[in-house]
C-alpha cells in the first residue's frame, strides 16, 4: 500500500520525488502485470460492504442484492481495509489517521521538499498528502493507469453505488412485519407518568365492526348433536407434506389447482355459455364452442398469472373447458327431465301464478344449472357455540351453572387443575376480557364426530326401535396443539344438549398415574381397584347428571358382579341410614349408589362399576362416554402390587384397573407396541363390551410424555378395525386451520379481547398482511396462533 502511494504522488509530479524510492525495494515501481491490473479493476464489486448490511442471504431481498455474496473472511478482512482506506502502517502500528508515526515521518519529508525547491516558484505550498489529486492514477510517462481506464473505473464505481443506492430506498420503503420494530418506546412516551390505572378499561365496544358482523355464533348457544352433524362448515387443511404423508398432501394441492381452474374457466365463458344456450341450430353451436376452445387460455391466464406459469397450463384448461361444457350439459338434460315431470303433473293454482315471476326464475335456474363450479354458492365460514348462553339447557341444574373459576358445567370436569393441565382450551377463556362468553369454534371435524354418532346410535330420533338403537366407536387424531381437546368439549357440550348422560374424563396422563394406592378387588379376581380415584368419578357424575339417573335402578346381579355380599349389606345400610336388613330397599337408583361412592372408598369401585355397567346395558337414556388422551393409558404404567408381580418390577396394565376397564374394552384396541403388557387375553369381546345406545369418543394427546411409537401403534390399530363391517372404529382425524378459519379465530380474539387484540381496533385484523403473518407463524395451529397473538 506504501508502494503505491508514492507510486501516486510521483505520477503526479512527473518524477519529481525519485528520492523516496529509497523508501521502496529494489523491485521496479512501473507494474504492467494485467492480472493485476483486471483485478484491480474488479475491486469495486467488493465494496458492496461498505453499507454495513447483513452478510447473511435476506430471503426477502431481491436476486443478486448487497447481503447475498458468499465470500470468506480473508475477503471480508481485505474489503473492510480498502473501503476505510487503511495504509500499511495503520494496520502496522495499530494507529488510524494523521496522529500515525509514519503519516508523520511523510509530512516531515514533504514539507523538506517544499523547501527545497521553492526557488521554483510552481509548487509554494504543495502538500503531496493534503491535495485534493493524491492517490488518484495520473498521467505520468511511466504510468500504466491511463485516463481512460480512470474514466472507465468511475463510470463503473458510479453505476454500482447507484444500484446500491436505490436497493437502499427500497428497503426503506419496506413496512410492516421484519422492517418496523413495534419495541420502539418513543421519547414522549419515555417522559410520560402514565401507570398501570391511567390503562383504557376494555369494552366490548372496542371490537370493529366487521368483527362483529363475520363472527357467526349458533343460535341456541349449543347445537344438538343432530344439528351439529348437519351445518355448513369450510373443510380444514390437508395434512401437513412433512409429518409424513406427502402423497395426501400432493392429491390436495392438485385438487385445488383443478377447482381454481375450474372456477376461472367457469367465470371465463359465463356470457358465452348464455349466448350458446340461445341458439338454435347444432352448427352455430358447434361454431363457438370451438372458438371457445381457441381463446379459452389466453382468458384464464388473465384471471390466474401464477398458475399460467405450470409447464401444461394449456392442456389443463382444455381439459378443464370440456369438463365445464359437460357439466353443464349434464345438468341441462337433467332440469330438462324435471321441467316434463312438473308439467305432466296437474296443478289448481296456476292461475295464481305472477306472470312476472317467470322470467326471473326461469333466470334464476339458468343460472344454477351453468354454476357448475359453485361461483353462486355461499361461501362457509366457521361456526360458534357459546357454552356459557346455551337456550336449550339440559335437565341438570348444576350444567346450567358455572364453577367459581367462570367454566360453565356444560363441559365439567373440564377445569384447570391444582397440578394438572388438560390443555389449552380454557386458558383462551381466562385471558379473555370479555367474561360473558365462552366459545368453542366447531370445525369439519366436530361435524364428523357427531356424524358419526347420530348415525350409528340413532340418538336423536325418540321415536326409535330397541332395535335399530346402536353404538358408535370414534378415535380422535390430529397433531399438537390442533384442538382435539376442544373438539372432545364441543362434543360433550353437544351431547348433554341432546339428553345423553356423559362420562367425560378429560385427563387421562394424570389418572394412569396419580391413583395413590392400589389394592386388589375382592369380588373379581386378577383384577385392581383405585378407590380414591374411584370416588372422584361417583362425584363427577352424580353432579353432572344426578337428576337424569334418578329414576334408573341397579339390579342385585349387577350389584353381584362387582361387590361381595358384606359390601351389598354395608351399601343397602348406608342408603337407609340404618343397620336393619327389613328397611333394605330394593332395587337402589342410580344416584344413592353414587352418593355412597363417593362417602366411601371401600365401595367406591363396586358402587361406581355397577352404576357404569347398568348405564350400558340400558336404553331408555343415550349413554356417552368422552375419554382425552387416550393414548396415555398405554404407556408405561405407574401402578405396581406384589398381587401382579412378586418382585414389584413389572407395572399392573390399565385394562387389569377395574375403572378402567369398560372403557378400554368397549375401544377394543390392542397395539402391537405399547409401554405396558395390555392384551385382549382377559378382555371382554368389544361387541360385548360396548353399550347398548350411545358411544365411546377417545383422543390421544401429542402434548404429554408418551412415545411415539406407542400412539403410532394404537392409531394404526384402529385404522385396521375401521374395516371391520359389523362394529367399525371410526377414526377423525383434526387438522390445521385454513384461511377462513384463521380470519374468523382472529376475529373473535378481537372480540372477547385476547392479547395485544384487545385494544388492536382492527390494526390486525383489518390488515391483510398481518393475518397473514399470523397464519404463517402459527402454521394454522391453534395453540401457536393464540400465542402469537399474545405479543406484538
Amino acid at each position: 500500500m506504501l508502494r503505491h502511494c508514492v507510486r501516486s504522488a510521483r505520477r503526479q509530479q512527473g518524477g519529481c520525488l525519485r528520492w523516496c524510492s529509497s523508501l521502496v525495494s529494489s523491485s521496479t515501481p512501473d507494474h504492467r502485470d494485467t492480472s493485476r491490473r483486471s483485478h484491480q479493476q474488479q475491486r469495486p464489486a467488493v465494496t458492496k460492504r461498505f453499507f454495513g448490511i447483513s452478510r447473511h442471504p435476506d430471503p426477502l431481498a431481491k436476486h443478486g442484492s448487497i447481503n447475498a455474496i458468499n465470500d470468506d473472511d480473508e475477503d471480508i478482512m481485505s474489503s473492510v481495509v480498502d473501503a476505510t482506506r487503511v495504509t500499511a502502517d495503520d494496520l502496522e502500528f495499530g494507529e488510524i489517521g494523521e496522529a500515525n508515526a509514519m503519516s508523520r515521518k511523510m509530512k516531515a519529508m514533504t514539507a523538506s521538499w517544499q523547501d527545497d525547491h521553492d526557488d521554483d516558484g510552481d509548487n509554494d505550498g504543495y502538500d503531496l498528502f493534503h491535495s485534493s489529486d493524491f492517490g488518484k492514477k495520473g498521467s505520468g510517462d511511466n504510468d500504466s493507469y491511463d485516463d481512460d481506464d480512470f474514466d472507465e473505473d468511475s463510470i463503473t464505481d458510479a453505476a454500482f453505488h447507484a444500484r446500491q443506492q436505490k436497493i437502499k430506498e427500497e428497503l426503506d420503503q419496506r413496512t410492516g412485519r421484519l422492517w418496523t420494530d413495534e419495541w420502539i418506546i418513543t421519547e414522549e412516551e419515555w417522559l410520560s407518568n402514565k401507570t398501570f390505572d391511567d390503562i383504557e378499561e376494555w369494552k366490548p365496544e372496542l371490537a370493529t365492526r366487521k368483527s362483529l358482523e363475520n363472527v357467526k355464533v349458533f343460535d341456541g348457544g349449543v347445537p344438538t348433536l343432530q344439528q351439529l352433524s348437519k351445518l355448513h362448515l369450510p373443510p380444514s387443511l390437508s395434512a401437513h407434506p412433512g409429518h409424513g404423508s406427502p402423497k395426501q398432501y400432493a392429491n390436495y394441492r392438485k385438487k385445488q389447482i383443478r377447482s381454481r381452474l375450474r372456477m376461472a374457466i367457469q367465470l371465463s365463458i359465463h356470457d358465452d355459455l348464455q349466448k350458446i344456450l340461445q341458439m338454435e341450430s347444432w352448427s352455430e353451436k358447434q361454431e363457438a364452442v370451438d372458438a371457445l376452445f381457441e381463446v379459452i387460455e389466453e382468458r384464464v391466464r388473465e384471471r390466474e398469472p401464477v398458475l399460467a406459469k405450470l409447464p401444461e397450463f394449456g392442456t389443463m384448461v382444455e381439459n378443464g373447458l370440456e369438463q365445464v361444457l359437460r357439466m353443464v350439459q349434464g345438468r341441462l338434460r337433467g332440469a330438462a327431465s324435471k321441467a316434463d315431470e312438473s308439467n305432466d303433473t296437474p296443478t289448481d293454482d296456476t292461475s295464481n301464478t305472477n306472470d312476472g315471476e317467470k322470467p326471473a326464475a326461469k333466470q334464476d335456474a339458468k343460472d344454477n344449472v351453468l354454476d357448475v363450479a359453485g361461483a353462486n354458492e355461499e361461501l362457509a365460514v366457521p361456526v360458534f357455540m357459546d357454552i356459557a348462553n346455551v337456550k336449550n339447557a339440559p335437565n341438570s341444574a348444576f350444567l346450567a351453572k358455572s364453577n367459581d373459576a367462570g367454566i360453565p358445567n356444560l363441559i365439567y370436569p373440564l377445569n384447570v387443575h391444582h397440578r394438572e393441565g388438560v390443555g389449552r382450551m380454557v386458558e383462551e377463556w381466562e385471558l379473555a376480557a370479555n367474561k360473558q362468553t365462552k366459545r368453542i369454534v366447531m370445525r369439519d371435524a366436530t361435524k364428523a364426530i357427531a356424524s358419526k354418532i347420530v348415525e350409528s346410535t340413532n340418538c336423536c330420533d325418540s321415536a326409535v326401535g330397541d332395535n335399530k338403537k346402536g353404538a358408535a366407536r370414534v378415535l380422535v387424531t390430529g397433531k399438537r396443539g390442533v384442538g382435539k381437546t376442544a373438539a372432545l368439549a364441543g362434543i360433550v357440550a353437544s351431547a348433554r344438549v341432546s339428553g345423553h348422560v356423559v362420562v367425560y374424563l378429560p385427563d387421562g396422563d394424570r389418572l394412569r398415574r396419580h391413583g395413590f394406592y392400589v389394592e386388589p378387588c375382592n369380588q373379581r379376581k386378577g383384577l385392581y381397584n383405585l378407590p380414591l380415584i374411584a370416588q372422584e368419578f361417583c362425584e363427577q357424575l352424580l353432579k353432572s347428571h344426578g337428576d337424569d339417573i334418578n329414576t334408573m335402578t341397579a339390579s342385585e346381579e349387577t350389584m353381584k358382579k362387582f361387590l361381595t355380599d358384606d359390601q351389598i349389606k354395608k351399601v343397602h345400610s348406608k342408603a337407609n341410614d340404618s343397620e336393619k336388613e327389613s328397611e333394605v330397599e330394593m332395587p337402589l337408583t342410580l344416584d344413592k349408589l353414587l352418593n355412597i361412592g363417593r362417602e366411601s372408598s371401600s365401595l367406591s369401585s363396586g358402587c361406581y362399576l355397577s352404576v357404569i355397567s347398568t348405564l350400558m346395558n340400558q336404553t331408555e337414556k343415550p349413554f356417552t362416554i368422552v375419554v382425552d388422551e387416550f393414548n396415555c393409558y398405554y404407556d408405561h404404567g405407574h401402578y405396581f402390587h406384589m398381587d401382579y408381580d412378586e418382585n414389584v418390577k413389572k407395572a399392573i396394565p390399565l385394562n387389569k384397573i377395574s375403572i378402567f376397564k369398560p372403557f378400554l374394552d368397549a375401544m377394543g384396541l390392542y397395539p402391537h407396541v405399547a409401554g405396558n403388557d395390555i392384551s385382549s387375553d382377559d378382555a371382554v369381546d368389544s361387541s360385548q363390551a360396548m353399550m347398548k345406545w350411545g358411544s365411546i369418543v377417545a383422543a390421544v394427546s401429542e402434548s404429554k410424555a408418551v412415545r411415539r411409537t406407542f400412539t403410532k401403534s394404537l392409531t394404526e390399530s384402529a385404522y385396521a378395525l375401521a374395516k371391520n363391517e359389523t362394529h367399525p372404529m371410526h377414526v377423525v382425524e383434526v387438522r390445521r386451520f385454513n384461511n377462513v378459519e384463521v380470519q374468523h379465530i382472529l376475529y373473535n380474539f378481537e372480540i372477547t379481547g385476547i392479547g395485544r387484540l384487545r385494544f388492536d381496533r382492527g390494526n390486525t385484523t383489518l390488515n391483510p398482511e398481518e393475518v397473514e403473518y399470523l397464519r404463517m407463524v402459527s402454521g394454522g395451529t391453534g395453540q401457536h396462533l393464540m400465542d402469537a397473538c399474545m405479543i406484538p
